[in-house]
């Protein structure tokens, strides 16, 4: 049997899964129970529709959205201060979202091996940030492909795994997914929601990605189908994230500061598998 296809769609599933959502799906949970989980699925349709568009332009002309964007600016004034905007909003962008990967990174790894650090310093993030420099750096795309799948792959088994254990209630669920409401205080939390899932910067990601790998329009469906399912897998674990929280700290006080503040509290649901 063919696996279906999996390529840079997983980019921006990689790209949207971090410690800010896991924090803020997880607050979502523990503050208001499946109330917000309606806010998850309307960002997954809207990534899906905003990123199809931006692979399209990608694949069509064989060209990322940057370079569209300079193209169409014909006064040169204009140009400047578009591409100007442009890299500004992608530098910036990329520096807090790879800033949280790393602070994420450190802080299981550091979780993992006791929080052992030799003379009192931590150099996770430096090992992390050499690894992820070295492998932009060796420009090698499937590689990079390849190790998000798996990346992407651990986190779908640890959340989806800790959904199923939590036992949630699936008519709470489907009912926070249909029937949307915001509750008082919830407004930010819903923003923030949405914030975390359609990132502006996958755009120029993932239209820059799937024309190196599409090269003509009559490979959009197998675009389309890349997109659809990796989205809806990033989307599935955004939701098992809130729905674990709604089932295990709803009603409760929990204050989290980072993601290193929700894994001792989840310990005990992992207990079952070994």
């Amino acid at each position: 049997m063919k696996l279906p296809p999996i390529g840079p769609g997983i980019l921006v599933t990689a790209a949207f899964i971090g410690p800010g959502t896991v924090i803020t799906a997880s607050l979502a949970g523990a503050n208001f129970g499946y109330a917000l989980i309606w806010a998850l699925l309307f960002s997954v349709i809207a990534t899906l529709i905003l990123q199809e568009m931006a692979a399209r332009l990608g694949i069509v002309t064989q060209q990322g959205l940057a370079e569209n964007i300079r193209l169409s600016l014909s006064n040169p004034t204009a140009r400047a201060f578009g591409i100007l905007l442009v890299v500004s909003a992608i530098a910036i962008g990329n520096a807090a979202y790879q800033g949280g990967n790393i602070s994420g990174a450190s802080l299981g790894l550091a979780s993992l091996f006791n929080n052992q650090h030799p003379q009192g310093f931590n150099f996770w993030p430096l090992i992390i940030g050499t690894l992820a420099f070295t492998l932009l750096w060796s420009g090698n795309y499937r590689v990079i492909e390849k190790s998000l799948i798996g990346l992407v792959g651990l986190m779908s088994l640890a959340f989806i795994s800790t959904f199923i254990i939590t036992k949630p209630d699936l008519n709470e669920i489907f009912s926070g997914l249909f029937n949307p409401s915001i509750p008082d205080g919830a407004t930010l939390t819903v923003i923030a929601l949405v914030g975390t899932t359609v990132v502006p910067y996958n755009l120029f990601l993932h239209s820059a990605s799937a024309h190196q790998k599409w090269k003509n329009p009559s490979q959009l469906s197998e675009a389309r189908k890349d997109l659809f399912i990796s989205v809806s897998l990033g989307g599935l674990i955004s939701m098992a994230i809130l729905s674990t929280a709604a089932t295990a700290f709803f009603g409760r006080q929990l204050a989290l500061h980072s993601v290193a503040d929700l894994a001792p509290s989840l310990e005990p649901l992992y207990w079952p598998i070994f």
